[in-house]
This record gives C-alpha cells, structure tokens and sequence, in this order.
C-alpha cells in the first residue's frame, strides 16, 4: 500500500519553493507523506490501534525495506508531525496534481487503514471526507471507494 503512494507521490510531487519539505529519517519526501496520511487516518478516532500500527509497520518493512528497529521511530516521528500539523493542507498539497484515478486510488489504500481495525470511526470517516475534499474526488466516487474497501 505504501509502495504506490510513493510511486504515486513520487511521479507527481512539485519541488517546494522553499526547503519546508517533510522528511522522516530513513524515508524520502515521498514516503514520507504517505506515512504521515496513513497515521492521520490511523490516529483521526483518537487511538492508533495495535492493529492500524501492525498494518502500518509491516508495509514500512515489506515495501519500503525498513527494519523493525527503523519501522518504529519513523512511525514515531510521523505521529509528531501529525500531532502539530495544522491542517492536512500541508500533507495534501503535492497531491492536487496526481490524475484523478490515482487520488481514487489513493483514497482506496487509506480506507484499508480505516478498516484494519475491524471497526470504521466517526471521526475516521470524516477523516476520509476532508481528504476527498481535499484531494477534489467526487462524492459519488467517495462512496463507491469505501463500497468496495468494505467487500
């Protein structure tokens, strides 16, 4: 899931004016804006559960060759950068450009998250909403994504 958010986010990614750009250790710009959208969506009920961080570690470790040792922190560091963000305008910026099936796709990977706790909050949802929002994906297109996350 998170080899094709970097793909996505690498192939699509403006250079920043200025050196704002988000970096965790170990990751490039790329993966690490898709790990920072997948801990919002993990921590938007309030509790990044053992089973949202297993997800999340594993495709640290499977797709972006982490170890378990650098897995966790980068984890770690992506929570902080959550913690004091804003808004998700500054996450979500760089990905206005990516042709629209890829922010569909986008929004698909982020329902899993959503789900890999067996259990889809409020609050994760209307996570899921602002991204689509953000990200300029219909509403229509909003509901077949989760239809089809669900099955």
């Amino acid at each position: 899931m998170l080899k094709k958010l970097q793909q996505l986010l690498q192939t699509h990614l403006s250079q920043p004016e200025k050196d704002d750009s988000i970096t965790i250790a170990g990751l490039d710009q790329s993966q690490s804006l898709s790990l920072i959208l997948m801990v919002e969506i993990a921590m938007a009920d309030g509790e990044f559960s053992a089973d949202e961080r297993a997800l999340v570690s594993n495709d640290l470790q499977n797709e972006y060759g982490l170890n378990a040792d650098q897995a966790e922190p980068a984890i770690t560091a992506a929570e902080a950068e959550v913690k004091h963000a804003a808004s998700l305008q500054h996450f979500t910026a760089p990905l206005k450009d990516l042709p629209y099936q890829e922010k569909v796709d986008l929004l698909a990977n982020l329902w899993r998250l959503a789900y890999a706790d067996s259990k889809l909050d409020p609050h994760e949802e209307s996570m899921l909403r602002k991204l689509a929002d953000l990200l300029y994906i219909s509403h229509a297109d909003y509901i077949k994504t989760k239809l089809n996350v669900m099955e």
